[in-house]
């Protein structure tokens, strides 16, 4: 598993906070890093400075937190541009932070740190299958909707998954040029993320 880098001691992104009341009030900053965690290792964690363990929250709140933030401009198209830009944000520093330690490694290989990181930063529970050209995840349950049904942020939730298409065209994207996500999808925004598809273009 690779080491903590220099850089994930400081955030990699920082947002303001807005309720989920539909009132979008401005009420804190979250800072997104890239964490050592004891059980998953690298994971992205969301703190509140000063706030302590108490206030981490896990991806799949982030997604929806920025979502509402975002929700909060009025206009939809923007929200929805803002989301992508923010996922294709977390990607680049995925990249950034663990390319000294997997730079070396196969395609598939680094494919499947980068999705593993993501989906446990998210406590998701899945099954990963696939061949050589191929990587798929089945998840038990969609991490977003869960997230959205215990921390109240449902609005969210369809720009939320845009943010997470992004993340994850955006991540092969650089680390495997020559692959291609199937699933997700930005036309599946609203429904139950339960699968993520990886093919490698040249092969099918």
């Amino acid at each position: 598993m690779p080491e903590m880098s220099a850089q994930q001691h400081v955030p990699i992104f920082t947002y303001l906070l807005a309720s989920a009341d539909m009132r979008y009030i401005e009420n804190g900053e979250r800072q997104v890093f890239l964490r050592q965690d004891p059980t998953f290792g690298q994971v992205f964690r969301g703190e509140l400075a000063g706030c302590g363990p108490g206030c981490y929250v896990d991806l799949g709140q982030i997604l929806l937190e920025y979502a509402i933030s975002c929700e909060g401009c009025g206009d939809r198209d923007m929200a929805a541009e803002q989301a992508i830009r923010f996922g294709e944000r977390l990607a680049h520093s995925l990249v950034a932070n663990t390319a000294p330690e997997i730079g070396n490694d196969p395609v598939r290989e680094k494919l499947q740190f980068a999705f593993r990181l993501i989906l446990n930063s998210m406590n998701a529970t899945y099954m990963e299958e696939g061949g050589p050209d191929r990587i798929e995840f089945s998840l038990n349950c969609c991490p977003l909707s869960e997230c959205a049904k215990s921390s109240g942020f449902g609005p969210g939730q369809e720009i939320a998954h845009l943010a997470f298409t992004a993340l994850c065209r955006s991540l092969t994207a650089a680390l495997a040029p020559d692959w291609g996500v199937v699933q997700p999808t930005e036309s599946e925004k609203g429904t139950s993320l339960r699968k993520i598809v990886v093919t490698n273009l040249q092969e099918t």
